[in-house]
């Protein structure tokens, strides 16, 4: 692909991105689809099928993770959209599950209005159109990750953990990973056993690419590339 194309790719994502699409949904002058602000508590899961009924989520606040089969397969923040287009990638909906790990603010609405809402414009499509290309983006790194050693792949999960969730520190380039990314939940998001993830957070830390302080907690400077 040419640098002109990358070019307007990334402008086409800047023009279309998450919170637009959001903005387009509750948007009133056509096609209005109702919505329901809910709140949920931590270690609670959004039941993204109920009743034969399939529903989407756009995050106001907090963090979510998104499992297949008990291993979690990425987080979703504030601004972002849970089952517009993730759940394709599982064609067995009982192995795909969204649990908070915070408490979590949401919006739900029906994912059958969503659709119809979007395919009626010409923005709705692009919308997505980039959130699939997004999603299985992320599907295909998440299997080349997998070739990698368990340290190579802790440190790419701490990467991106950090990059997308971390906490200030007194260094700005520097961040620190939430407590609630607890070693048990970064485990599973990187396919492996707490005591591999023992031994490769202390290789990682041996070869100063991250600091562990006396309450445990992670420190890592955010590349700028992963």
């Amino acid at each position: 692909m040419g640098q002109n194309n990358l070019y307007s790719r990334e402008m086409i994502k800047q023009e279309f991105n998450q919170p637009k699409l959001f903005k387009l949904l509750v948007e009133n002058t056509f096609f209005h689809i109702e919505k329901i602000n809910m709140t949920f508590k931590k270690n609670t899961t959004i039941p993204l099928y109920q009743d034969d009924t399939e529903y989407v989520y756009y995050i106001c606040d907090g963090i979510a993770s998104v499992s297949i089969t008990d291993e979690v397969f990425e987080f979703k923040g504030p601004s972002e959209f849970i089952g517009l287009s993730d759940s394709m990638i599982n064609t067995n909906n009982e192995d795909f599950k969204v649990t908070t790990i915070t408490e979590t603010i949401i919006w739900r609405f029906l994912k059958s209005d969503v659709i119809a809402k979007i395919m009626s414009t010409q923005e709705g499509y692009l919308f997505h159109y980039l959130s699939m290309l997004d999603q299985y983006s992320l599907f295909t790194k998440k299997l080349m990750t997998m070739k990698k050693t368990h340290k190579e792949r802790v440190f790419i999960a701490l990467q991106e953990v950090g990059k997308k969730f971390g906490t200030p520190t007194n260094r700005s380039d520097y961040v620190k990973i939430p407590p609630v990314f607890t070693r048990n939940l970064i485990a599973q998001y990187v396919g492996i056993g707490l005591t591999k993830l023992s031994d490769s957070l202390l290789a990682l830390q041996e070869e100063d690419l991250i600091q562990m302080t006396s309450k445990r907690e992670i420190i890592l400077e955010i590349e700028s590339l992963i």
